[in-house]
This record gives C-alpha cells, structure tokens and sequence, in this order.
C-alpha cells in the first residue's frame, strides 16, 4: 500500500510516517532501478505502528522505543533484560497513578465544595503551592 493509504490504516499523519521511517521503526519498501521510487508499505507495518501505539500508552518515549527496537533486532533482549524494562515502566506507571489519584481526589472534594455553596473550608491540594511555583505562576486560588 502507499503511504495515503498506510496513513488511513495505521492512523497517522504523514509527517508521523516519515518520522518513523526515518528512525527505522518500520521499513517501506521501494521499487528498484528504474521503477517509480514509491514507498510500499505492508499489513506487517500496520501492527508495528500498533505495537508502538502501545509502548507509548505504556508510557515509553519514541527514543525509548527506538533503543528497544535495535535490542530486539539484534537480539540482545533476554528475558532478564525484558523483565528489568517491564518492572522499570511499571513502577513509572505506579507514580503516575498515584499522582492522579490525588488529583481526582482534590478534584472530586472541589466539585463537592462547589456543590454546597462554598460553604465552610475550601479543599486544598497538597504540593499545588509547589506545582504553581514551578509553571512560575506563584500560589493561585484554584
């Protein structure tokens, strides 16, 4: 397929395309001397691009991805090595959670606050003062 249609079907944009060629995540094929110089890509780059989809929602970098993929391709992903990144990215993913989990929890005490009128104390978000500081915004009223 070319790549109008490989966009369509993988459900990305061309300048994504190009980016993942270039990095060699996936390798359209060419015509040879003499042909047209189109790119052909195939299903087998529709569930690559699928796989990487997925790293990324796991929370692994496109550069992460990428140093994954020459280990796997030349081999040097073991199943140490292979639990060592799952146990790294899931801890990412714990901290992660965590800090949404205070966040939905200041957010749901919040929309309770509004709901009664704004009566009594409002909810405070614990490190927000911190959060602020750092966008260099100063404490603001939330």
């Amino acid at each position: 397929m070319l790549i109008a249609e490989f966009c369509r079907r993988a459900e990305l944009t061309r300048d994504a395309v190009r980016l993942y060629v270039k990095l060699g995540l996936i390798r359209p094929s060419t015509g040879g001397a003499g042909s047209n110089r189109y790119q052909h890509f195939h299903e087998s780059d529709v569930d690559r691009v699928a796989l990487i989809k997925v790293g990324q929602q796991l929370g692994f970098t496109l550069k992460q991805i990428v140093t994954l993929n020459r280990e796997y391709e030349t081999g040097g992903i073991d199943r140490p090595r292979r639990l060592a990144v799952m146990q790294a990215q899931l801890a990412q993913v714990d901290e992660k959670a965590a800090q949404l989990g205070k966040l939905q929890s200041y957010l749901r005490a919040k929309v309770a606050w509004i709901e009664a009128g704004e009566l009594g104390d409002e909810p405070s978000f614990c490190g927000l003062e911190a959060v602020t500081q750092m966008l260099g915004k100063g404490k603001q009223a939330v």
